[in-house]
């Protein structure tokens, strides 16, 4: 029998020769051997992986494949915060740019590096001793999700950096994307089989991604190209943008083979032409270029505002148009009770998406257009996203083109539309029972369902647009109260939830029945009323009965809040059925806590604290909710003016900043000491 040692040789021997295979194949597309000889390659691997459980198969091509699912997705913390771009329309945007760098640095001569800006979506790789350890979505780029399970299986990516020049530790950025040709495959193929086709490359990316069995996302066509870099350990480890991406080709990453480097912004503008003209014969979906200050010593200089890099900016390209016809027009309404006019199109194709309806804002944009049923108008993406009605091609309409005109009365229960407008959200369906389900008003309940069960709300996971929608339209919940009222048997009806799902469901559901008095209030959607002045109201009236007698001089006397959310909050607790309401729902075994009013005795009153790593006893959210218990800002970047900085495990800049500006640091394992010592 061979010695441990010449089988580990053998090993990774093997290994290394199949991740050649691997990089040829998927990132240069340059194979060297056939299929049926890099399949023996890797039968040989998988029989030495199973005969030997002593080899180290984390890095292994194996792992590729699919691992275990995963039961929910954690959370990833981002060390270095993961900003947006500012954005660019106009060529005069880009000598705004300039002028502004110009304004901060004394250099006059720079270099840009221009690369396409892939409309896929962002992640970051961990690498650790140049060994793949895992990989987040951006999240609200402080935290994300970790997805390390799903971006294993892009076989781009190399689980082990190529040579031995990189850091101990190093976050990658970039973007992973579905080719235009793989994506038209796959939808052909779910067509086949009567299965539902994704919208464009990104939404299907998108969903890839979260999925919590990765044997999914291994077998879709996923590709990722990497452009940025988060954490590095090593202070000044790549002197310019272009020298990192030539050491990323080094370590086998894949990067955007378009990316150039020009000395001037009208070289910038003429790449930017460049590409515009060949968008369209480019196999992935981009929309616009991004544009990088390269000299990495003048990126420090210039450093970020609060949500992005001033060193960076992103010129979008302008959206794209199309013309089509007006098939009819829908109102949909909101929660308040507002009516939006909604075009429904003949679809037309406009940067690679098709579009089917678009918005018409309100009546007064249906009037500005002078917009008919049966015209043909000029649809486009404004910033290439959201469709949008700009022109009607008046020399092409008909003479029986119909006007648009927004009801009085519901088209189902015959109520005059007043009836669903006003301050009060709609709580509940009894007023509308064995009416039509296309009422206005169970729209209007479906929106404030979804409003009430959204995250800074009473933050019920599980509870999607479409379950909510089956939900209501199927009858199993006709108010707001039914939702803490559901059983296992209430989802036999409801498609795509098996026993664990509809487990963590309750769960949740049963969880929000403990929740701060300021989220509950939020929740119940009252116009003009938002999360902060939610807030002022729980530490003002303290119990949510107390709110119930309150006048509307007693609301103008909380801080924040004016004549039109006095009158707003008034209505709303006047109205007997919403207090008939809110009782039941209490009694259901709700416990609302109040926000403590900050004593003016508080050490921490008006103290600046920032939070970065990973944190052992206690989330985010709720240290962020008790430092702001006790009058602390909590702040997401460190400066000069912060007063402190809580630690958790795996902290990364945020801390080296920290230390380098002499701010004290409170470890996490220290946190209840600290806080207790400035309660009062």
């Amino acid at each position: 029998m061979a010695a441990k040692k010449e089988i580990k040789e053998i090993y990774s021997s093997l290994k290394n020769e199949i991740n050649h295979h691997n990089f040829l194949y998927h990132n240069k597309d340059q194979p060297e051997i056939t299929d049926v000889e890099y399949d023996q390659l890797f039968q040989k691997l998988l029989k030495l992986e199973d005969e030997y459980l002593f080899l180290d198969k984390s890095d292994s091509p194996s792992s590729r494949v699919g691992d275990t699912p995963q039961s929910d997705l954690k959370e990833f913390l981002h060390e270095v915060p993961m900003l947006s771009l500012d954005n660019a329309f106009e060529s005069e945007d880009l000598y705004d740019f300039e002028k502004r760098v110009f304004n901060k640095i004394k250099k006059q001569k720079l270099h840009y590096s221009c690369e396409p800006k892939i409309d896929g979506v962002a992640v970051s790789l961990i690498y650790e001793k140049g060994k793949f350890i895992k990989a987040g979505t951006r999240g609200d780029g402080e935290q994300g999700e970790d997805i390390t399970h799903n971006v294993k299986t892009i076989k781009q990516i190399p689980l082990t950096l190529n040579g031995n020049n990189f850091p101990k530790k190093i976050e990658i950025r970039g973007e992973i994307y579905c080719e235009k040709t793989a994506f038209d495959k796959f939808n052909k193929e779910y067509s086949k089989s009567d299965q539902k086709t994704f919208a464009n490359p990104r939404n299907f990316v998108a969903g890839s991604i979260r999925q919590l069995n990765p044997e999914i996302a291994a077998a879709r066509p996923l590709k990722i190209q990497l452009h940025s870099l988060g954490y590095v350990d090593q202070k000044n480890f790549f002197k310019s943008h272009h020298e990192m991406l030539d050491t990323f080709l080094s370590w086998n990453l894949p990067i955007n083979p378009d990316i150039g480097l020009v000395d001037s912004i009208d070289a910038v503008i003429s790449y930017c032409e460049k590409l515009t003209n060949k968008r369209e014969a480019l196999n992935y979906e981009i929309d616009g270029v991004v544009i990088k200050i390269d000299d990495v010593s003048l990126q420090q200089e210039l450093g970020f505002s609060s949500r992005s890099p001033k060193w960076s900016i992103a010129k979008k390209f302008k959206a794209e148009e199309g013309t089509t016809e007006v098939l009819s027009v829908n109102f949909q309404m909101g929660r308040t009770g507002a009516l939006t006019p909604v075009a429904n199109l003949k679809p037309v194709k406009l940067g690679g998406v098709t579009i089917s309806n678009a918005t018409l804002h309100n009546m007064d944009e249906v009037e500005r257009l002078d917009i008919r049923i049966g015209d043909f108008v000029k649809v486009k993406r404004a910033g290439d996203v959201i469709p949008k009605v700009i022109k009607v091609e008046k020399n092409k309409r008909k003479g029986k083109n119909k006007k648009i005109i927004q009801p009085t009365h519901c088209s189902s229960c015959s109520r005059p539309l007043k009836f669903f407008e006003g301050l009060t959200p709609n709580l509940d369906l009894s007023k509308l029972e064995n009416e039509d389900q296309s009422c206005y008003g169970y729209s209007q309940f479906k929106e404030t369902l979804k409003h009430f069960v959204s995250r800074q709300a009473m933050d019920i996971d599980g509870l999607g647009s479409k379950t909510i929608d089956q939900m209501v339209d199927k009858g199993i919940i006709k108010s707001i109260k039914d939702l803490y009222l559901l059983k296992k048997e209430s989802f036999v009806e409801l498609d795509g939830f098996a026993e664990k799902s509809i487990n963590n469901l309750l769960s949740s559901i049963n969880k929000s029945k403990n929740i701060r008095l300021s989220n509950f209030i939020y929740a119940l959607g009252i116009k003009e009323i938002g999360l902060e002045t939610s807030k002022n109201l729980s530490k003002r009236f303290l119990k949510i009965e107390n709110i119930f007698s309150a006048s509307v001089d007693d609301f103008i006397s909380v801080d924040d809040i004016g004549e039109v959310a006095s009158a707003n909050l008034h209505a709303f607790f006047s109205d007997k059925l919403n207090i008939k309401f809110l009782e039941e729902i209490i009694n259901l075994g709700f416990k609302l806590e109040a926000e403590k009013v900050t004593s003016q005795t508080s050490k921490l009153g008006g103290k600046k604290i920032a939070i970065t790593g990973k944190l052992s006893f206690i989330s985010r959210d709720e240290l962020k909710s008790k430092l702001e218990d006790l009058g602390v800002k909590v702040v997401n970047s460190i400066s000069k003016n912060t007063d402190y900085v809580i630690v958790g495990s795996d902290a990364g800049s945020k801390l080296e900043k920290a230390r380098s500006l002499n701010i004290e640091i409170i470890s996490d394992k220290n946190l209840d000491t600290f806080l207790k010592q400035n309660e009062n």
